[in-house]
């Protein structure tokens, strides 16, 4: 139990840190539109994280497959609570792929060097 809290404190710190880098590269600076992206992602990251974790199958093309169906399941999540809360302002469904496609990218580069 203690190594899946650390696993899901690590996964939603670093998702935090490299979302909030892409939206402030994408030009989201307002502070209250990093703060909804906080609090949506303490919504989905802990969500897709226990579901991988609760699966069985951890490596190999079956893992991969899952992760994907999970990224695809949050990028969705978070294009309707960015378009909700943000509009049309900025593309909410770019802001929420690039974002969770860099974390995704950024965290398997991570799995990899540390396994």
């Amino acid at each position: 139990m203690h190594i899946w809290i650390k696993t899901l404190f690590l996964s939603l710190v670093l998702t935090w840190i490299i979302e909030t880098l892409v939206f402030l590269g994408m030009g989201i600076r307002k502070r209250k539109d990093l703060l909804l992206l906080f609090f949506i992602n303490l919504f989905t990251n802990p969500m897709a994280v226990t579901i991988y974790q609760l699966q069985p199958v951890h490596s190999g093309f079956m893992s991969w497959i899952i992760q994907i169906f999970l990224e695809i399941f949050v990028v969705l999540i978070e294009g309707i609570l960015l378009y909700k809360c943000m509009g049309k302002r900025k593309n909410p469904w770019l802001l929420s792929l690039v974002a969770n496609g860099v974390s995704y990218l950024c965290g398997a580069v991570y799995t990899v060097l540390i396994h």
